[in-house]
């Protein structure tokens, strides 16, 4: 078998039916659908979708984990030689997909990353992400310091293939118990990446919605908390990274600082602002240490001036986006 695909699915109703369609054009593959323990009607759809496709299977957590534990539960089931992660309310594009793992077959993969566009949940728009170009097989450390360094670099997972045996290799899963678990999967599947290529085919649309993950920046303040978590564990990465240190010191500098960017980034209300800004000024120094560690000069003077001044930072940051 080519293929698993891990199909978390925890409330969405409303959204995973039109991704199973999607899903149940892939051939020579296996669908895992993995049941969060939701209470809307979502484990009904993906019955009634497994009983119309023998390749499709539920698999029923004991109880609600989050989307990593989900992924992982996926992940530890999954028989295919190469393994992809899809999300429930997104649509994938078949053909493009199955071709990404005749191309990751044939070059000997270890992990396949390709394009996606972002889809408008109202209107169904599509706008293009990154403009990534196909390159040849190189090891996952360069494969990342280039996206970093043209500023293409995305950590979404649903980007890539992975090699499950390599994933079993390296022990690699996903980061339990916390958001933006994607940066603590992608970035080290490269970096320890002996080939990896990137394509320029769009595998996947993103649907843009209120509801989703990261629309609950604006509910509390509890991701900071993620952020700076993200941050600790990827300069643990740092001294491994050979040739993609300065990448990585790079990407963890700017991550530290979207803490504070994503007051203004996300237009939070006044009081989940209030809550960030005292996060901010709370942890401060361990932020700018990050950022002032990066190499790149621009980063290290919005890491100087974030230690100097919270407050500073959020108004200049206000100003820059004008």
């Amino acid at each position: 078998m080519r293929l698993s695909v891990v199909i978390p699915f925890y409330r969405v109703e409303a959204y995973i039916g039109a991704c199973l369609e999607r899903a149940g054009r892939l051939k020579d593959c296996e669908l895992l659908l993995v049941d969060d323990c939701g209470d809307d009607g979502s484990a009904d759809i993906a019955r009634a979708f497994c009983a119309a496709h023998d390749h499709a299977r539920i698999i029923k957590r004991e109880k609600n984990g989050g989307l990593s534990a989900a992924r992982n539960t996926g992940l530890a089931q999954a028989r295919g030689e190469y393994v992809y992660f899809l999300d429930s309310d997104d649509l994938i594009e078949p053909e493009a997909l199955m071709a990404l793992v005749k191309a990751a077959q044939d070059q000997r993969l270890d992990v396949a990353k390709a394009r996606f566009s972002y889809m408008d949940d109202e209107t169904g728009a599509r706008t293009d992400g990154p403009a990534m170009k196909k390159t040849p097989v190189m090891d996952g450390g360069a494969l990342f310091a280039a996206q970093c360094r043209e500023n293409l670099y995305e950590p979404m997972v649903w980007q890539c293939l992975y090699r499950r045996a390599f994933l079993q290799e390296i022990g690699l899963q996903m980061a339990e118990g916390l958001l933006f678990e994607d940066e603590l999967f992608q970035a080290p599947a490269l970096l320890k990446a002996r080939r990896a290529a990137a394509f320029e085919e769009v595998i996947l649309l993103y649907r843009q919605r209120a509801g989703s993950i990261m629309g609950s920046f604006a509910k509390s303040s509890q991701w900071c908390l993620s952020y700076l978590e993200v941050c600790r564990r990827l300069s643990a990465l740092t001294e491994e990274a050979g040739n993609a240190k300065k990448a990585l010191s790079r990407r963890i500098g700017q991550i530290a600082l979207s803490v504070a960017k994503n007051v203004k980034g996300y237009d939070l209300p006044e009081d989940v602002a209030e809550e960030v800004m005292r996060f901010v000024k709370e942890n401060r120094r361990e932020l700018a240490r990050y950022a002032l560690h990066s190499g790149d000069a621009f980063v290290c003077l919005q890491g100087l001036l974030l230690k100097l001044s919270p407050k500073a930072f959020d108004a200049w940051y206000g100003w820059m986006r004008r």
